[in-house]
């Protein structure tokens, strides 16, 4: 049996159970989502506006080993979970227990929209905290099946322990989310991501500074440094260099221009510009990334070896 049905059989359950059991719902416009037909036109009523109800639908593995107590207990949680925005879908946490491979979160995939709904693969992430980022890790939700139209589908999730960013944490706060519905990210080392980052960069930058963020030294009180992370050369010969802005002071940082030089393995200065950053914050003891692009012009030699390189504050 599922292991958080214990709390709520034998029993009665009420709003207030069903309100302790779950955790904070993640939402994301199913418009974003990958699904292949396109919704039809929803109409304005009174359900949108106020949100929609959603009713238990099982997957038919779930209908073979539930009894018809848990069953019970499964549709009363989804018909009292919070209304739904028609037009969203969301992942509603009930359970984090520990397993052999990990851990196992139990939540509810809520359709929304007035369509049946079937995902693909999609980045799933366990957040606690003030959204720092305890595991991330893709899921094929294609598992789940078809999702009628306002109906709730519980499932289980196995995050496994080769993909944990942090150890020894709490995770009594905690959170399961679309890694697309997050407004930012916090990897080890205080490292931000904001929303357009998470949506813009692809799962190899994702990863690369996920690892970068696991090995980075703490940074030393008062210490600001810049880290090279990624280089490219675009098709248009521009050069594009994804670096992190590390703020270990107590202040916010503000940075209107930044004036960087790009050395290649050799030493020598590959490029040079100056950067127009509009006022970029970086929180005290956080660290932020962004894409300096060094314009082909910009460029002063071709056969650069970028093996290694750095960036730097030119000289003179």
């Amino acid at each position: 049996m599922l292991s958080f049905l214990k709390n709520i059989l034998g029993k009665t359950p009420t709003p207030e159970d069903v309100k302790k059991q779950v955790q904070e719902e993640s939402v994301l416009p199913a418009a974003d989502t990958d699904v292949s037909e396109k919704a039809p036109e929803q109409k304005e009523t009174e359900s949108k506006a106020a949100g929609v109800t959603t009713s238990l639908s099982l997957h038919e593995s779930w209908e073979k080993r539930l009894t018809t107590q848990e069953k019970y207990a499964l549709s009363f949680m989804a018909q009292e979970l919070p209304p739904l925005q028609e037009g969203n879908i969301s992942l509603a946490g009930i359970s984090l227990v520990p397993h052999d491979d990990g851990v196992q979160v139990t939540a509810f995939l809520r359709n929304g929209t007035n369509r049946p709904l079937r995902l693909g693969e999609m980045p799933l992430v366990v957040l606690f905290g003030d959204q720092q980022l305890f595991t991330r890790q893709t899921f094929d939700l294609g598992e789940l099946g078809e999702i009628p139209p306002f109906a709730a589908r519980p499932w289980t999730f196995v995050f496994k322990r080769e993909y944990f960013l942090q150890v020894n944490v709490l995770l009594t706060n905690w959170k399961i989310a679309f890694e697309l519905a997050q407004k930012k990210l916090v990897l080890p080392q205080q490292l931000e991501l904001e929303e357009s980052w998470i949506k813009a960069l692809t799962d190899e930058q994702k990863q690369s500074l996920i690892e970068l963020a696991k090995r980075l030294p703490p940074l030393k009180e008062g210490e600001v440094n810049i880290q090279s992370v990624q280089l490219r050369r675009a098709e248009d010969g521009a050069l594009h260099a994804m670096l992190l802005i590390r703020n270990g002071s107590t202040q916010s940082l503000s940075i209107e221009k930044l004036p960087l030089a790009l050395y290649d393995a050799a030493g020598d200065k590959v490029a040079e510009g100056l950067f127009e950053l509009g006022g970029l914050t970086v929180n005290a003891n956080t660290s932020k990334p962004w894409m300096f692009i060094y314009p082909k012009e910009s460029v002063l030699k071709d056969d650069a070896d970028f093996s290694r390189w750095k960036v730097g504050v030119p000289q003179g």
